[in-house]
């Protein structure tokens, strides 16, 4: 008897060693997120969850979200951590979701980054390298699960868009930047009034009915922004939104107060001077700091929705405090 004993011994030891590291990981996700809780409690008073961001354990790592005002549907752009084919996923009003892909103009898989997708009653735009895929938008909004999504067009600009929204009238674009890593050319740094070195910019097209694809193609008005921005929406009447985030650090809901803002100067893009507006601490009106990795943002019934990518299986701590749903909060004023 004495000698079965001895031999339970280990076993316990096991036990007592997987109970403790059981608790200890339940206590590490316990304090991560009280600590994001206490950390970002303004983002938290404010936001709502919303629903799931789908993929999310699946591979892909969501870029952005756009509602389709046709179908009430919401549509997630991103990329696939192991490279295959980036998806475009469709929500619908219902709940379902339904995974599509995307087939460039010539007829190969897309597998770009999805940096961005945005949408009007006739077409969507899809960002790829150099300009965005033009879809067309009653294709995507009947769309079944598993189907290919034949890109009509591709458009080229001057720089290869991080983010893309349609607000109103006006088709929003524009650049990331982070010293080293994603650089921006010399004349895209702009020192503003307040001393602020603007590193980026975003250019303002007008969606034009007679135009290719509905959008005009010069445009005609560019801004000078921060750096690190992820997407752009607007919030009321008069304020402008841009998603700033980049790694571990804190994400910033940025809203500009459009009424503060006067032409500084031209700006050369597509080929001829535009009027240049800078946003800085001038026109800054608020600043609501979130949980790192916070993606693209959308304009909806008075709400800002925000996507993040920190829940992706590429990332995963996101998981751990509930980071893999959009938010949405008002940012009103």
């Amino acid at each position: 008897m004495e000698a079965a004993a001895k031999k339970r011994h280990p076993l316990r030891i096991v036990a007592w060693a997987l109970g403790i590291a059981l608790a200890l990981a339940v206590a590490a996700v316990v304090a991560l997120n009280i600590y994001v809780r206490v950390a970002f409690g303004p983002f938290y008073d404010q936001a709502e969850r919303v629903f799931d961001i789908p993929g999310v354990n699946a591979g892909f790592v969501c870029q952005d979200l756009d509602h389709l005002e046709t179908t009430d549907a919401w549509l997630f752009s991103g990329y696939m951590a192991d490279h295959s084919p980036s998806p475009l996923y469709k929500r619908g009003a219902d709940g379902t979701v339904a995974r599509l892909t995307v087939a460039n103009p010539d007829g190969t898989a897309y597998t770009g980054h999805g940096s961005a997708i945005t949408s009007t009653d006739q077409y969507a735009y899809l960002a790829c390298e150099g300009g965005y895929l033009v879809l067309d938008a009653e294709e995507v909004a009947s769309a079944a699960d598993g189907q290919v999504l034949g890109a009509l067009a591709k458009v080229e600009l001057d720089f290869s868009p991080a983010f893309m929204n349609i607000e109103g009238d006006t088709f929003l674009v524009g650049e990331f930047y982070y010293p080293g890593d994603y650089e921006t050319p010399d004349e895209h740094h702009i020192l503003t009034a307040d001393g602020t070195e603007n590193p980026a910019i975003m250019y303002a097209y007008a969606l034009d009915g007679g135009a290719p694809f509905g959008v005009a193609p010069v445009a005609e008005r560019v801004y000078s922004i921060p750096g690190m921005i992820q997407g752009v929406c607007t919030a009321g009447a008069g304020r402008l939104v841009l998603s700033q985030s980049y790694g571990l650090a804190t994400s910033h809901l940025l809203a500009y107060d459009m009424t503060e803002l006067a032409a500084e100067g031209t700006f050369a893009a597509d080929g001829e001077e535009v009027p240049l507006y800078c946003l800085d601490g001038r026109s800054l009106a608020e600043d609501v700091e979130a949980p790192p990795m916070a993606e693209g943002i959308e304009s909806f019934e008075g709400r800002v929705y925000v996507s993040d990518e920190s829940a992706s299986n590429k990332y995963i701590f996101g998981k751990l405090y509930g980071a893999g749903k959009v938010y949405a909060l008002d940012m009103n004023g």
